[in-house]
């Protein structure tokens, strides 16, 4: 059974998930099923892409990574998260913080160093990018949300993030 044939007996889904090895065809089967539920489906779709290597814009021939939600035809949107810039604001979060719970024009060098280290932490990215999957799916309004996982290790550590998360 093909894709479209799954989808017009249970067009019903709201979450679609496509992950595995890297090579396989993952980010181009992601933009086909969205493309093909908003344009012949009429869905409201959120096509999601968690790999670093970008690729939704190759494939939508338009700059996306990092910009947000972009409206590449009507009924789908498109998001590249760019977990770089994610971590970066948290930690410029963390350190406003900071500075306004104790009045402070500037944070001492350890403890901003500290925070700066928090990059370095195992799952960061990881977590960066679940959290704004997570943002998106809760404000955005679709009815439809295809995910385009990173290769198979660091798919399985984002989606480990739910369990871990949660626990905090």
């Amino acid at each position: 059974m093909g894709l479209s044939s799954y989808f017009e007996k249970k067009g019903d889904a709201g979450i679609v998930i496509f992950a595995g090895k890297g090579g396989l065809g993952k980010t181009t089967c992601s933009a086909g099923l969205s493309h093909y539920m908003a344009s012949k489906r009429n869905r409201k779709v959120l096509c999601f892409s968690t790999d670093p290597q970008a690729s939704l814009s190759d494939i939508f021939d338009r700059d996306i990574f990092g910009k947000g939600l972009i409206s590449v035809i009507p009924q789908l949107d498109v998001v590249e998260i760019d977990a770089d810039r994610r971590v970066a604001d948290y930690q410029e979060e963390v350190k406003q913080k900071i500075r306004s719970m104790y009045g402070l024009t500037e944070i001492p060098p350890e403890i901003e160093e500290y925070i700066d280290s928090t990059s370095a932490e195992p799952a960061m990215y990881e977590s960066a990018t679940y959290d704004a999957m997570a943002d998106l799916v809760a404000t955005s309004g679709h009815d439809l949300y295809v995910f385009d996982m990173p290769p198979f290790g660091h798919g399985v550590r984002m989606i480990a993030m739910a369990g871990i998360l949660s626990k905090w």
